[in-house]
């Protein structure tokens, strides 16, 4: 798939905002909640998410982690995330550069901290974890498949999807017309949530938002609901209309 990114600075004359907030369930049982905030600001977009345990989940793992992805007409420019994951605890903060990835990693223990930097030499577009979903949510529907690279923890992983039918869904008593898009995010890391297996989600035809997510890590597999969207509902519509072309 050829991903085509147009650049035009002069359709991004406003701010805007979009959150969207989900609900996450492991067996049946809610264990999180999570809210991921999408600002654009010119021709600069953010996409800023966070999660936390429920009470419940807390039993279980302790999770409490946010961060931000900055692209810049869709290109990536900067990805901050703090991981809390139970005793497993990391700061990342990657700068984008040309030709690699300038990155600082901080590994919090109970002695001290320890801090790795360094720079990965690409000569492709590597993306963050945040800016790969982004990316996904924008090009559905895409029958024919695409994939992006997607940098971290000091990895590349080449990350495919597809869009793989139509679907209707209920979520939390609304039924929506979606897209179904299935994508494969394992890669080699650390921490307590490793990505593993084919993920599924379910791209809402009205706002390219995802509404319902079925996702897997290494303890087991999880549905994420769309619970709740507050602001502009065509956010991320206008930002695919306006700055992404197919060929």
């Amino acid at each position: 798939m050829r991903l085509l990114l147009l650049l035009f600075p002069s359709l991004f004359l406003w701010s805007a905002s979009l959150e969207a907030c989900y609900r996450v369930f492991f067996l049946f049982i809610p264990v999180a909640e999570s809210c991921v905030n999408y600002i654009r600001d010119g021709d600069e977009i953010r996409v800023r998410p966070w999660a936390r345990t429920a009470v419940i989940g807390r039993l279980v793992k302790r999770v409490d982690s946010r961060g931000e992805s900055v692209l810049v007409g869709l290109q990536p420019n900067l990805f901050v995330f703090f991981q809390r994951e139970g005793p497993y605890v990391r700061d990342h903060e990657y700068l984008f550069r040309e030709g690699g990835v300038e990155y600082t990693i901080v590994r919090h223990r109970d002695k001290g901290k320890e801090v790795k930097k360094g720079f990965f030499p690409s000569r492709g577009t590597l993306y963050d974890p945040f800016g790969v979903s982004l990316l996904i949510y924008l090009d559905t529907p895409n029958t024919r498949g695409g994939s992006v690279l997607m940098f971290y923890d000091e990895k590349v992983r080449k990350v495919d999807y597809q869009t793989v039918g139509e679907e209707e869904v209920e979520v939390f008593g609304r039924v929506y017309e979606t897209w179904k898009v299935r994508f494969s995010p394992e890669m080699e890391t650390r921490g307590l949530l490793k990505p593993k297996g084919i993920w599924y989600a379910w791209i809402d035809k009205e706002t390219n938002i995802p509404v319902l997510l079925k996702v897997g890590f290494t303890i087991g597999s999880a549905y994420i609901y769309l619970e709740r969207l507050k602001g502009d509902r065509r956010l991320l519509k206008e930002i695919k209309e306006t700055v992404l072309s197919y060929p």
